[in-house]
């Protein structure tokens, strides 16, 4: 089902100049630097990942999501239908318990006004305004926003977090436990040859603002993960890649998992947070001219 009734984007960009010391543009102080450091396994550990969020209707997890600043939640646009009431719970590797956690409302909801499930999931990205900001702490923080100039490398080690099924088929409940599982970067042109080979289709199923991810069999997103980020690390700190998209089964040799390119966005992003927060200023940080190794 598309979304309805979601507000128009706004079309003025505001973005600040990057200065000649930094690849990254000023939007905020801090992001992508986690206390912890990644060490491998399925189970994440606490504050890992402290931008993951889980987006809820009522009390049930629905998505994931990921925190790029103190009120402002990126997922997927196939996550949102329209009327429900939603909210994200931040801060805590659990689905459900509320260890170190804090649940907050959805204040407004900007999906991408060009989303379309028609053929071939495209434009699937949205942003969750906060009822209120979050203060930063050892489970909450944002992770980086790269700019469009920002160039991914195929074969860039990243990885995906969520709440999503371990094994595809199984039944619809989130695991408890946030998962980690580490993908391998395939840029859209040849990650769309592969699955139409897979799928001996002669139908364009990758295109432009997609990027895919892929690993040996049995290691990929699944349902429950959608909207979560792929996120890869650059000069100490942690950039979103992309966000869980789609993908047929789960898994399957041969078979990318596809994920929204968040850089091919990043205009996007930005108009709808400058026009939604006029009031204030820009506090995503963008990453600039840089380029992602393996």
């Amino acid at each position: 089902q598309a979304p309805r009734d979601n507000p128009p984007p706004p079309t003025r960009v505001r973005m600040s100049k990057a200065t000649t010391r930094s690849p990254f543009m000023n939007f905020s102080l801090v992001c992508g630097q986690p206390f912890m450091k990644i060490m491998g396994g399925v189970d994440a550990e606490e504050g890992k990942w402290p931008w993951q969020v889980s987006v809820r209707v009522r009390h049930m997890h629905v998505c994931g999501g990921s925190l790029i600043n103190s009120q402002w939640v990126l997922t997927a646009a196939h996550c949102i239908y329209s009327r429900i009431q939603y909210n994200v719970k931040v801060g805590d590797r659990s689905v459900y318990r509320q260890n170190t956690s804090l649940v907050i409302p959805i204040k407004t909801i900007f999906v991408h006004p060009k989303f379309s499930t028609t053929i071939v999931v495209k434009n699937d990205i949205a942003l969750l305004k906060l009822q209120h900001p979050v203060n930063f702490t050892t489970n909450i923080y944002p992770v980086c926003i790269p700019s469009e100039s920002f160039p991914v490398k195929a074969g860039t080690k990243c990885w995906v977090t969520g709440w999503g099924k371990l094994v595809p088929g199984a039944p619809d409940v989130p695991t408890e436990i946030l998962q980690e599982v580490d993908q391998n970067v395939i840029l859209y042109e040849e990650c769309n040859e592969m699955l139409k080979k897979a799928t001996s289709s002669s139908v364009d199923l990758v295109k432009r603002g997609m990027v895919c991810g892929y690993k040996e069999r049995g290691k990929d997103a699944c349902q429950g993960d959608s909207g979560g980020p792929m996120s890869c690390e650059f000069e100490n700190k942690w950039v979103q890649v992309g966000v869980v998209s789609w993908g047929i089964s789960c898994g399957r040799k041969g078979y990318p998992g596809v994920y929204t390119d968040v850089a091919f966005y990043s205009k996007w992003l930005i108009a709808v947070v400058n026009q939604a927060d006029c009031l204030h200023p820009v506090v995503f940080l963008v990453l600039l001219l840089c380029s992602l190794t393996s």
